[in-house]
C-alpha cells in the first residue's frame, strides 16, 4: 500500500504519526510524510518519504502569540479569516501529493479539511485521534463535561461530539468550499454527509484503554490501541543538566511545550515565583514561549530541549500545558502532574488527570498566579496517594505494547 500520513501542528502531533509510519514501513508498506518543512530533516532520517508543506502553521501560531491570550470565538474567528488562506494552500498540496496515494492516514481535524481532496483521490481513510473523539453516551468529548445537577447525562455527552463536528467542519469551511468550487469544481458538501463519512471511516485511538476504557458503545472499527512513543535513543544530555540533577533533591519540570506566550518575561518571573514558594528546584523548557533568562537563580535549571522519556522519571513532578503527547509521557514516567492548559483538547486532558488521581486540580492558563502554582507543586510532590497512582498507571502503560496493536489495527482497515 502507499500511504500518505498528513500532520500539521507541533512535535507532539508528528512524532507518534510518524512512529506509526516507520513502523508501517517496516511492514513493507510505502509511507510518505505530508507535513511543516521544518521535519524534514527529521523526517527522512527515520527513511520515510516527505513532500514538505510551503507555509508552517507553528510558525504563525510562534507570530501571534497574542491569540492565547483571546477568547475562543475570537481563536475561531481568525482561523476562518486570516489562515484561511494558509489552509487552502495546505489543501491544495495534499491533493497533489496523494495522486499516487492508496490511504490517507490524517487526524479527525485535518480530514475536516481535506474532506473534498479524499473524495477527488478516492483516498481511503484511517482516523489516528490523540483523544477519544468517536461519539459515545458514556463520556463528553474534549468538550466541557455535563453539571452535577443535569438530567439526561448520555443524551448530554452525545450532543458534545455533534458540536465538536460542527466545530470541525465548519471552522474549516471556508478554506474546503475554496478547495472544493475553485480547484475542484464541485459544490459545498453540505454538514451531514461528514457526519456520515465520520461514522463509517476507521479510527485508532491512540491512548492507553488503562487511561481511556474503549467504550462499550463504540462501532467494531473504532479502536484504542496505546500510546505511540518516540524514545528518541540517539539523544544525550549535555554535562550541566546531569550536574544540576546530581547536585539535590528531584526537581519539578515546568514546560508549556508549544504554547506561545505574548509575555514569555512575566510568565518566567511568575514561575521563579511559585518554585521559591514551593521550596523546590525546578528544570524549566524554554519552549516556543521563550520562557527563562541569561541568569536565573540556583534553583532553577532552563532547559531548551530533553526527551520526556529521559527526563520526566527524574523528576519530582511535571507541569506542563495538557497536551496529548506531553500528558501521555507525564503518565508515562509515573510522577504526579499539574495540567496549566491553554487552549484546545488541553482541558479535557488536565480533568483526565484529575480524575485517574495522577494530578492536582488543573489551572486554566488565564487564572495562573505564583500562588496557586505553589500550592499546586506542593500538593503534587507531597500526597503520598497521587505518587502511588501515578507510578501504578505507568505500570499499567509500560505493559501494553501500543505501536504493535496500532500497526496491526491499522493493516487490518487496510485488508
Amino acid at each position: 500500500m502507499h500511504i500518505t500520513i498528513f500532520v500539521y501542528g507541533t512535535w507532539g502531533d508528528i512524532r507518534p504519526h510518524v512512529v506509526l509510519g516507520t513502523a508501517l514501513r517496516q511492514n513493507g508498506h510505502k509511507v510518505q510524510v505530508v507535513a511543516s518543512p521544518g521535519y524534514e530533516d527529521w523526517v527522512r532520517a527515520r527513511h520515510l518519504d516527505f513532500y514538505p508543506l510551503t507555509t508552517d502553521i507553528n510558525s504563525f501560531a510562534r507570530e501571534n502569540a497574542s491569540l492565547m491570550d483571546a477568547g475562543v470565538v475570537s481563536q475561531l474567528r481568525t482561523l476562518r479569516t486570516h489562515i484561511a488562506p494558509i489552509l487552502e494552500q495546505m489543501g491544495l498540496e495534499v491533493l497533489e501529493a496523494t495522486r499516487h496515494s492508496d490511504v490517507l492516514i490524517t487526524v479527525e481535524f485535518g480530514a475536516a479539511l481535506l474532506f473534498d481532496v479524499l473524495k477527488a483521490n478516492r483516498l481511503r481513510t484511517i482516523l489516528i485521534n490523540p483523544a477519544p473523539l468517536n461519539p459515545t453516551r458514556e463520556f463528553s468529548s474534549a468538550l466541557p463535561p455535563a453539571p452535577p445537577w443535569l438530567p439526561f447525562r448520555d443524551w448530554y455527552n452525545l450532543r458534545t461530539y455533534d458540536l465538536l463536528h460542527r466545530i470541525q467542519w465548519f471552522t474549516f469551511a471556508s478554506a474546503r468550499n475554496a478547495i472544493a468550487q475553485k480547484h475542484l469544481g464541485i459544490g459545498k458538501t453540505p454538514f451531514r454527509t461528514y457526519t456520515s463519512f465520520l461514522t463509517n471511516t476507521p479510527a485508532v485511538t491512540t491512548v492507553s484503554r488503562h487511561v481511556v476504557p474503549r467504550p462499550a458503545d463504540w462501532l467494531p472499527h473504532w479502536q484504542i490501541t496505546g500510546y505511540l512513543f518516540d524514545d528518541d535513543p540517539e539523544w544525550s544530555p549535555p554535562q550541566s543538566l546531569i550536574d544540576y540533577l546530581e547536585a539535590g533533591e528531584a526537581p519539578v519540570y515546568i514546560g508549556f511545550g508549544s504554547m506561545p506566550d505574548s509575555r514569555p518575561e512575566a510568565t518566567t518571573r511568575l514561575i521563579i515565583e511559585a518554585v521559591q514558594k514551593a521550596g523546590k528546584r525546578a528544570v524549566l523548557l524554554s519552549g516556543w514561549a521563550g520562557l527563562g533568562m541569561k541568569e536565573p537563580p540556583d534553583f532553577v535549571y532552563v532547559l531548551k530541549y530533553a526527551p520526556h522519556t529521559w527526563l520526566f522519571p527524574k523528576m519530582a513532578a511535571v507541569v506542563h500545558h495538557g497536551g496529548a503527547g506531553t500528558t501521555a509521557s507525564a503518565f508515562r514516567a509515573g510522577v504526579p502532574m499539574v495540567v496549566v492548559p491553554h487552549n484546545g483538547d488541553q482541558p479535557y486532558w488536565g480533568r483526565v488527570a484529575r480524575q485517574l488521581g495522577v494530578g492536582s486540580k488543573p489551572i486554566p492558563r488565564k487564572r495562573l498566579t505564583s500562588e496557586r502554582l505553589a500550592a499546586a507543586i506542593q500538593e503534587v510532590c507531597e500526597n503520598t496517594g497521587l505518587k502511588a497512582r501515578a507510578s501504578q498507571l505507568a505500570n499499567q502503560i509500560e505493559s501494553e505494547q501500543g505501536l504493535r496493536k496500532a500497526v496491526e489495527t491499522v493493516e487490518s482497515f487496510l485488508n
